[in-house]
């Protein structure tokens, strides 16, 4: 039995730390992450009931099923699939994806292909991402060999290397296997399998534009953003029936309701809300697909008056809600299992045992106030009557700070990236900035059929008596046609009635397309601008636009969050912002990415002498993968309890699953990943502490003077920061920095 630690200790823990604060939306990063605890109590008879029809599924006793949850606002919706997500994780034989963001609705199709993929992006059950898993299970099956896909993924770039053919014939032994129609989509994911070719390729499966150069060697077709549209739907439904042969995909739709309707000029959705077009895309998901569990998640209110309201609404029921599942207020006892929950989690990660579950709170008291009570209704109030109380604007920082660090994979979304730019220019209205008076913002560009969405709005303002319209396009485009096309719309300064046009791209323009003529000709004939986009001057935007979004649910008001940004000043410093005001350079920026270097590097390498035949393909990749280069760590040192961690580390099990398996605390497992790390064990930090958050500590450690301490090291990091996240990073820096020193005693 613990002992318990002193009053004293635990108070002035809580003075300045508040588990609750700030954590009453779950993110998408969050459903997919470990940073909420899940309290499977809560709502079990939901969770349960979609696990066993994943199980039926995977028994091949159902084939397609949809589900609808239905529950209002704040009742812990996101938070069942996020424990859907770790169950499937944790078994294994699944695909989960998952969409709560849907953009332009009427790219919907084109939406769900990108969120299909970013999901294929997501670790898996093995430690490596899920489309890795999926291209293992097709290698396996087609050569006839066993493998783990760590193993696969580990050896590819060896295997590459001995024979820069075997993406193709591996390609081809697949397809005498699996009947597909568009063989491209296997070698697509074939090519996941190697790290350098990997963000090509997932790109490729969203539909997304690739450079000639990275799409003639990887041997895939490149056509361009319009085209890739059309097929947008085909494509996703392809891939999943592909997955389907090999394990079962659970596609879940989150967030449903909204008051956002379809484009007026979209003759497939115009007048139809979020949730009536998202129902329409799942029921026609459903038609087409051989094997998978769709969940749709919207308010009850929503099913009742969208989606029951649709012409076809039997239709549609009978696809995606086959089955409703409601969810309740809470009950008094969940009320304390849902605290008591979020407590030992918090209690843990500073090792202190408090007098009792509920510390600080008292038990009656929360039964009272949690009975009849939504999840988000109970966490506001521990919230608010945790420890010291904390100032809104301090609140508001510390969400700032956690959403801006959550955000991934937005470098290659034009419009994530354009809504960012007009919610900050929509903030900026009567101001003034770089001489230029902010009047309005036209986020509708006319004529809409010559502009065909290149230009994406434009800013409207005087500058000294002087009307400026500033036609902006966001073009982080791959293909020369594309980026031609919207360069070109740039010059036609009449026809789109502005007087500047301004290009926002990170990536180079290559000399030899066309595009590079409309680009001399926007900046040196036109007064046009180039500006480089930089991840870290549009990451503050997206991050403020997505907690405006969530105001009434973090309960803030608007003019305490706009005081945050006017006191701060994080729109009228923002670099980017200034940039798109300010007089034009006219100059082609020096530092934009030349995404072909990597690819140029690889064409560069010479091939081996003697190729190697498609009938060598299976022993290659046999050979290979049993006999990796690297010498295997000496697991000798370990104690009986830290191998047993270490194996499930290397199974691609997390720390809290680890914690769970094994019964043991969050900070015991740490312990045992601290020494083994200390040790210079094979063990893959990724998987421990997301790299963003790594760098973040990183820089923490650099700042600090003792970094014997971690409390001192915590000063410069937000409160989000674990001691555990710290002590792990800490245990990677200081092996790095040793075997730096070691390595300089030789050389000396």
């Amino acid at each position: 039995m613990s002992v318990q630690s002193s009053l004293e200790e635990i108070n002035e823990i809580i003075k300045s730390n508040n588990p609750f604060d700030g954590r009453l939306v779950v993110k998408s990063q969050q459903v997919w992450g470990e940073e909420f605890p899940d309290v499977p109590l809560l709502h079990a008879h939901a969770s349960n009931r979609i696990i066993e029809i994943i199980e039926k599924m995977k028994s091949g006793n159902l084939s397609t099923f949809g589900v609808a949850l239905l529950a209002p606002k704040g009742i812990g919706k996101s938070h069942v699939l996020s424990r859907i997500r770790h169950h499937v994780q944790e078994q294994g034989g699944g695909l989960f994806v998952y969409m709560c963001e849907y953009g332009n609705l009427s790219h919907i199709k084109q939406q769900f292909l990108q969120g299909l993929a970013a999901s294929l992006r997501k670790r898996g059950a093995y430690g490596v991402m899920q489309c890795q898993e999926i291209a293992t299970a097709l290698v396996k099956q087609a050569l006839q060999k066993d493998f783990t896909p760590q193993q696969l993924v580990n050896q590819f770039h060896r295997i590459l290397a001995k024979n820069p053919k075997i993406t193709n014939q591996l390609t081809e032994k697949i397809l005498l296997k699996v009947d597909v129609s568009d063989p491209n989509i296997i070698q697509a994911l074939v090519w996941t399998l190697s790290p350098t070719h990997a963000p090509f390729a997932i790109n490729w499966l969203a539909g997304r534009e690739l450079t000639q150069a990275q799409a003639e060697v990887m041997n895939l077709p490149n056509s361009t953003r319009e085209d890739k549209e059309v097929s947008a739907f085909d494509n996703a439904y392809e891939t999943l029936n592909l997955v389907g042969h090999y394990m079962t995909p659970v596609i879940c739709f989150d967030e449903l309701d909204g008051a956002e309707f379809g484009d007026e000029d979209d003759c497939y959705n115009a007048g139809y809300t979020r949730a009536q077009i998202v129902a329409n895309l799942a029921k026609d998901l459903y038609n087409n697909l051989k094997k998978g569990l769709i969940v749709t998640s919207m308010y009850q209110s929503t099913f009742t008056t969208e989606v029951r309201t649709l012409s076809g609404a039997n239709a549609v029921e009978d696809r995606i809600a086959q089955e409703t599942i409601e969810l309740n207020t809470l009950k008094s006892e969940e009320t304390i299992e849902l605290v008591s929950g979020w407590l030992e989690d918090f209690y843990a990660r500073y090792g202190l045992t408090p007098p009792h579950k509920v510390y600080p709170f008292d038990e009656k008291h929360l039964k009272e106030i949690g009975s009849g009570a939504t999840i988000r209704e109970v966490l506001r109030w521990c919230a608010d009557n945790f420890g010291t109380s904390i100032d809104v604007g301090e609140k508001i920082e510390r969400i700032y700070q956690e959403t801006e660090e959550s955000i991934e994979d937005f470098l290659e979304d034009n419009e994530k990236i354009t809504n960012a730019l007009t919610f900050a220019f929509s903030y900026l209205k009567n101001q003034t900035l770089e001489n230029v008076t902010i009047e309005d913002l036209d986020k509708e560009v006319v004529p809409k059929s010559e502009n065909k969405g290149f230009i994406k709005f434009k800013v409207l303002g005087k500058e000294n008596n002087q009307d400026v319209k500033i036609g902006v396009s966001v073009l982080q485009d791959a293909h020369g046609k594309t980026v031609s096309a919207g360069l070109r719309r740039l010059t036609q300064y009449q026809t789109f009635n502005i007087t500047r046009g301004c290009l926002i791209r990170s990536k180079t323009i290559d000399e030899n397309w066309d595009a590079y003529k409309e680009l001399q000709k926007l900046l040196k004939e036109m007064g046009g601008e180039w500006i480089l986009l930089k991840e870290e001057e549009v990451r503050p935007l997206i991050a403020l636009r997505t907690i405006s979004r969530e105001l009434e649910n973090y309960g803030f008001k608007e003019e305490q969050f706009y005081q945050f940004i006017d006191q701060n000043r994080l729109i009228l410093d923002n670099p980017l912002i200034r940039e798109i005001l300010s007089d034009p350079s006219g100059q082609i920026p020096d530092e934009a990415t030349d995404e072909d270097a990597v690819i140029k590097t690889l064409e560069a390498v010479s091939e081996p002498s003697s190729e190697t035949s498609s009938e060598d393909v299976a022993d290659l990749v046999e050979q290979t993968v049993a006999t990796p280069e690297d010498t295997k760590p000496d697991l000798s040192q370990l104690s009986k309890t830290q191998l047993a961690t270490f194996e499930l580390h290397q199974q691609g099990s997390t720390l809290g699953r680890i914690a769970q398996k094994r019964r043991l605390s969050r900070s015991t497992i740490t312990r045992h990943f601290v020494e083994m790390i200390e040790m210079n064990q094979a063990i893959n930090l990724d998987l421990l502490v997301p790299v963003r958050r790594q760098v973040q500590i990183r820089k923490a450690i650099e700042k600090t003077s003792n970094i014997s301490s971690l409390r001192s090291i915590r000063e410069h990091l937000s409160d989000s920061y674990t001691y555990d996240e710290i002590q792990l990073v800490r245990a990677k820096y200081l092996l790095e920095r040793q075997l730096k020193e070691q390595q300089g005693d030789i050389a000396g």
